[in-house]
């Protein structure tokens, strides 16, 4: 039976906060729901949430978020809530990786693909940003039947002696063919196949500026703009695209916001890790 994780619930004690209820924790890529009563309406830092009918929202912190943000929450009768979370900056380690040389700097005659799935990727998430609904009010469960971490969530990647982008996922280590599950309820924004980085891979939308990526798998179960429930089988783990042997990449975005997986599935990485 594969294993439900749950995110940890932290509960920030105030004077008035006492109808709105949070899970999560404040801290570079990382995410917090909230619920309650009657909101009309929540800002972080000026920015506005999106909420869902039954008061749930959302918010997130990226990888390299430092310094003070502030919370609120506006409820029908009532002084408007605030509440204030302080984050520290965070230190990644790197990581370094021998790949194939048209993968660090791609001959030319593959400019005008990547430059296309770039912009479908970019109209993909666009159609999520006034998604209000809280798909992911399932709850979380793993993407893979076993837990093996092959790489961390935001070491800064040298691929061949050179530095690129910090890495914005988990790597899950596993065998071709394993089966990669959806982590809580969603919608196919790309069932993409054959993409020059991503490979064979799959993004969803689980509203309110959540998704999910899904990458380099061998083989695709799912289709664009089909509805998926959390644990329903969306492909199968492989090597395509960027990879250097079988695995799944999950990433996890709050908008532009980058997540760390292990914050949303409350994975031990010392114990799960190589």
């Amino acid at each position: 039976m594969r294993k439900l994780f749950l995110i940890t619930f932290f509960v920030f004690v105030s004077a008035y906060a006492q109808e709105i209820t949070f899970s999560g924790e404040a801290k570079p890529a990382g995410i917090i729901i909230a619920k309650g009563e009657n909101i009309t309406s929540a800002t972080l830092n000026k920015q506005k949430l999106l909420i869902d009918k039954d008061g749930t929202f959302i918010f997130g912190f990226d990888s390299e978020a430092k310094g003070k943000f502030i919370l609120r929450v506006k409820q029908k009768k009532q002084k408007e809530k605030v509440f204030t979370y302080v984050i520290e900056e965070k230190e990644y380690e790197k990581q370094s990786l021998s790949i194939p040389k048209k993968f660090v700097n791609p001959p030319k005659r593959f400019l005008k693909q990547i430059n296309r799935e770039a912009a479908k990727m970019k109209n993909a998430r666009a159609k999520m940003a006034g998604v209000k609904t809280a798909y992911y009010n399932e709850g979380f469960v793993l993407p893979v039947d076993s837990v093996r971490i092959t790489a961390e969530f935001g070491g800064q990647r040298i691929l061949n002696g050179k530095k690129k982008k910090d890495h914005n996922g988990i790597d899950f280590g596993g065998n071709e063919g394993d089966s990669v599950y959806a982590i809580t309820d969603g919608i196919v924004r790309i069932a993409g196949e054959k993409f020059y980085y991503n490979g064979n891979f799959v993004l969803l939308d689980h509203g309110q500026g959540l998704s999910s990526v899904y990458l380099h798998m061998s083989k695709l179960h799912v289709k664009n703009n089909q509805i998926v429930k959390k644990g329903e089988l969306l492909g199968e783990i492989g090597s395509t695209g960027r990879s250097t042997g079988p695995h799944l990449h999950l990433g996890i975005q709050w908008f532009k916001k980058r997540i760390d997986p292990a914050n949303v599935l409350n994975i031990n990485l010392e114990q799960s890790s190589d």
